[in-house]
C-alpha cells in the first residue's frame, strides 16, 4: 500500500515537475541544445540581392537567394546558430502551417518544427506581406510609368494598396499565429523567446541625384512616383504591419524610414554608401533561362543593407519596448528606437502627390550622360 503511495506521488512529482517545464519554456533537453535565431518570410529578410547565396538557393527550381550576409547572419546577438528560413518570392501562404509548398521546400512553419526541436530558440524574426499585397506589381508599374508607358503608379495604386494591405494584414497575423503553435507544440512558452515582426524600408527616394541617367544608375522611376512610395507606400505597409504585430501580440521592428538618406540613386552620396540595389538585370542568370531571376535582385537591400538591418535587430533584442524604429544614429548606423506599437500602427492616409516635371528618358547611353555632365 505504501509502496503504491509512493509511486504514485514520485510519478505525480515528475509530471509537475515536467509541466512546470514546459510553462516556463524550459523543456528537460532544452538547456543541453545549441541556442538558435532563426528569420522566416520573404526577399528583404532572405538575403536577396546581398549575394553570397547558400548552396542551392540560387539555380533553377530553387531561387530563394538565402545569402550567408543576410541580416539573421550579421546580428551580434549571442546564438550558437543562425537559421534562415525565409525565401526570395515568399507570401503568407509559403509561410502557413500546412501551406503551400515553395521551391520543393515544405511551408516555412512546418520547417519550423525542426529547427524548435533540435535548438534552444531564443528569437524568430519574419518579414512577410509584400508579395502578397502587390509589391512587384507597383515595381513594375512605377517603371512602366518612368517610361511614359502608362500613367503614375501612384495614381492607380494609392486607391488599391490600401484594400490589398488589409486583404493582407489577417493572413500574416495567421503567420505569426501558426510560429506560436509550433513553439508551443515544442515545448516553448511564449515568453521563453522573442518573436520579432519586421517592415519594409523605401529603397527609393524622390531626392534624386540623377536626371538624365537614371536609366543606367539603376533608378528609372519618377521623382513623384518615388516620393509616393517613400512617404505612403512604404509607411502604410508598416502601419498595418504593426497593427497586426499588436493584435498577435509580437514585438514590432519599424523598417520604413531605415534606409533614409542611403536609398538608391540618393543625391548627396555615392553607389558605394547606398544601402539597397538598384534595378538591374543579371545577365549572368541568362544561362538558367529567360524569368523573373533576371530581375528579382532588384530594389532589395544590399549586403550593407542587410548589415544595418542586423544592427537595428540587435539594438531591439536588448531592449524591452514592445516596438521600434530603425533611425540612423549619429555614427551613421542604424539603431532601434524605442515606441509604441499603438503609436507605428495609427494609420497613414492614402494620398497622391503633384506632377514633378521629368524629363523623357534617354535611352542612348553617351547622351544620357552628355546631358546628365551638362547640367
Amino acid at each position: 500500500m505504501f509502496v503504491g503511495a509512493a509511486r504514485r506521488i514520485s510519478v505525480g512529482i515528475g509530471i509537475l515537475a515536467l509541466s512546470a517545464g514546459f510553462l516556463t519554456g524550459s523543456p528537460p533537453a532544452l538547456a543541453a541544445r545549441p541556442t538558435a535565431i532563426v528569420s522566416m518570410g520573404d526577399s528583404y529578410i532572405s538575403g536577396e540581392s546581398a549575394g553570397s547565396y547558400d548552396p542551392g538557393t540560387n539555380q533553377p527550381g530553387n531561387f530563394c537567394h538565402r545569402s550567408a550576409v543576410s541580416e539573421i547572419h550579421r546580428t551580434h546577438i549571442a546564438a550558437d546558430r543562425q537559421v534562415n528560413l525565409a525565401c526570395s518570392g515568399a507570401t503568407t501562404a509559403n509561410v502557413r502551417l500546412g501551406g503551400t509548398p515553395q521551391n520543393g521546400e515544405a511551408p516555412q512553419a512546418d520547417r519550423l518544427r525542426t529547427v524548435a526541436a533540435q535548438n534552444d530558440v531564443k528569437l524568430i524574426v519574419l518579414s512577410i506581406g509584400g508579395n502578397d499585397a502587390g509589391f512587384t506589381s507597383i515595381v513594375l508599374d512605377c517603371i512602366k510609368a518612368y517610361f511614359q508607358i502608362s500613367s503614375r503608379c501612384q495614381d492607380t495604386w494609392a486607391s488599391k494598396l490600401p484594400a490589398a494591405l488589409a486583404a493582407t494584414a489577417p493572413k500574416i497575423r495567421q503567420n505569426l499565429a501558426d510560429i506560436r503553435t509550433v513553439m508551443r507544440q515544442a515545448g516553448y512558452a511564449d515568453s521563453s523567446y522573442q518573436l520579432v515582426l519586421q517592415s519594409y524600408p523605401s529603397v527609393v527616394t524622390d531626392d534624386n541625384r540623377y536626371v538624365f541617367t537614371k536609366i543606367f544608375e539603376g533608378c528609372p522611376l519618377r521623382n513623384d512616383d518615388a516620393k509616393w512610395a517613400k512617404l505612403t507606400a512604404v509607411a502604410q505597409f508598416s502601419s498595418t504591419m504593426a497593427s497586426v504585430a499588436r493584435q498577435a501580440g509580437a514585438r514590432f521592428l519599424d523598417m520604413s524610414r531605415a534606409f533614409y538618406g542611403r536609398e538608391v540613386c540618393a543625391n548627396g552620396i555615392s553607389h558605394a554608401q547606398e544601402w539597397g540595389s538598384g534595378i538591374k538585370i543579371d545577365l549572368a542568370q541568362l544561362r538558367n533561362g529567360v524569368g523573373g531571376q533576371l530581375v528579382q535582385q532588384s530594389l532589395h537591400p544590399n549586403a550593407s543593407g542587410h548589415t544595418q538591418f542586423a544592427n537595428c535587430l540587435t539594438s531591439f533584442y536588448g531592449m524591452s519596448a514592445a516596438a521600434a524604429r530603425c533611425i540612423r544614429g549619429s555614427n551613421g548606423n542604424l539603431t532601434a528606437v524605442a515606441s509604441s506599437v499603438a503609436a507605428l500602427s495609427t494609420v497613414v492616409i492614402a494620398r497622391t502627390y503633384p506632377v514633378i516635371a521629368e524629363p523623357a528618358p534617354i535611352t542612348d547611353r553617351k547622351k544620357a550622360y552628355a546631358k546628365e555632365a551638362a547640367r
